[in-house]
């Protein structure tokens, strides 16, 4: 169990373990004397959330542990998509703005500007 708490601790604090936690675990925990189910906890976003619910972890961790994850984490959410899917997504609201944006356009200038803009957003 100690293993386990010092790499909870890690993951809290280290962006890139906890990443290689979730791509390569097998090298990530090898330092780590760990059961099976310490190692599928930490490999597994929703099986580390599982792990601290009471009546559900397969931990049986006492409610004293306290896991505290501040900042941004998208990462965390295996919901959202990757970076390269929200950049498309980004991508095609920027499109339609300016498809928008040229139908409403009531000066040549402004028509243009638009043009202009979808023209570098779709190369």
């Amino acid at each position: 169990m100690e293993d386990f708490k010092r790499a909870l601790a890690r993951v809290q604090s280290d962006f890139g373990f906890y990443v290689d936690c979730q791509e390569n675990p097998a090298v990530a925990l090898a330092g780590y004397d760990l059961t099976a189910d310490e190692r599928g906890a930490l490999s597994d976003p929703q099986k580390l959330a599982d792990a601290f619910k009471p009546g559900v972890g397969v931990l049986n961790l006492r409610p004293s542990i306290t896991i505290k994850i501040s900042g941004k984490h998208d990462w965390v959410n295996i919901a959202i998509p990757g970076e390269a899917a929200m950049q498309d997504v980004d991508r095609d609201a920027k499109v339609g703005t300016e498809v928008a944006a040229i139908e409403r356009a009531s000066t040549h200038s402004e028509r243009t500007g638009a043009v202009v803009r979808l023209m570098a957003l779709i190369g």
